[in-house]
């Protein structure tokens, strides 16, 4: 199973009319939910200055298809560096309803936290992605006491973290549990129990055990080119890993195509995806 075997996914996520209208469904249904939980927080006494939003960026109000695209394209694995050129071009577009939910949930009162697994050193660059979106974003710095964008490695007390170890500054920050936390990948909403180390049997174990958030305070949003789900496929049921090929190029290794591309590059599927053309060369 190789990223270049997530053809018809991509044509899915940047054709499909369903893509499109799962998007505006969910942020829909958001908005109905930060309604009701902004209303509720207020009338149990709750301070103003303590509502908060989480949500992830990429394939949540970040569409980078056209990096995924380029990547079968190019006959390419993940890889961390062409990852951050990516970021770097600043060339993600936004999801279907992403900014006109933001928009209103920053008129509502509430503080968007924008909790990513983009690399902290490509802070500045997502920031810019995001203000040209219109996203509203009135503060990107690295301090945690301020800022609404966190990425992965940022610093907290002098210790690089990720998503668990940021919704905990962000819970003590506001003094508040988030009100709303949105995602593509089940630990957006909670690490420990849906992230890449938990057996695919046993996420669904937790989000049937978990099924009265969804749609609730946990809204998620449909990805099925990457993420935990895939993952967590390595590991059989009784715990021993599948061999794999997939596994991301580490950072020491050329970053030249690995293997010819899997879909002939002008087959009908492939002309129909929108692909990144990087601004500088790449490998």
């Amino acid at each position: 199973m190789n990223y270049h075997n997530t053809l018809d996914a991509l044509v899915y996520d940047q054709t499909a009319a369903e893509d499109y209208a799962l998007y505006v469904q969910s942020f829909a249904l958001a908005k109905l939910r930060l309604e009701e939980a902004i209303k509720n927080r207020l009338a149990a006494g709750a301070d103003p200055k303590s509502l908060y939003i989480t949500t992830d960026c990429d394939e949540t109000i970040l569409d980078n298809s056209a990096y995924n695209a380029w990547l079968i394209n190019t006959g390419r694995d993940f890889h961390d560096d062409t990852w951050r050129a990516w970021c770097r071009d600043k060339q993600a577009i936004a999801t279907p309803g992403a900014v006109e939910f933001m928009k209103f949930a920053a008129s509502a009162g509430a503080t968007i936290c924008y909790v990513t697994s983009r690399f902290e050193d490509t802070r500045q660059e997502t920031a810019d992605n995001l203000s040209a979106l219109d996203f509203p974003l009135a503060d990107s710095s690295s301090d945690p006491a301020k800022t609404q964008l966190f990425l992965a490695g940022m610093l907290i007390d002098g210790v690089k973290t990720k998503k668990k170890e940021q919704y905990a500054a962000l819970a003590k920050r506001f003094s508040a549990a988030p009100l709303l936390q949105l995602g593509d990948n089940l630990s957006d909403q909670e690490p420990d129990r849906y992230g890449n180390k938990v057996r695919y049997d046993q996420r669904v174990v937790n989000a049937e055990a978990d099924k009265v958030r969804w749609g609730a305070d946990w809204i998620v949003f449909p990805n099925s080119v990457y993420g935990s789900w895939r993952n967590t496929l390595k590991k059989n049921v009784n715990g021993v890993d599948f061999p794999v090929t997939d596994e991301p190029t580490p950072v020491t290794a050329a970053i030249t195509p690995v293997r010819p591309s899997v879909t002939p590059a002008k087959a009908p599927k492939i002309d129909l995806l929108r692909r990144w053309i990087p601004s500088t060369p790449i490998g």
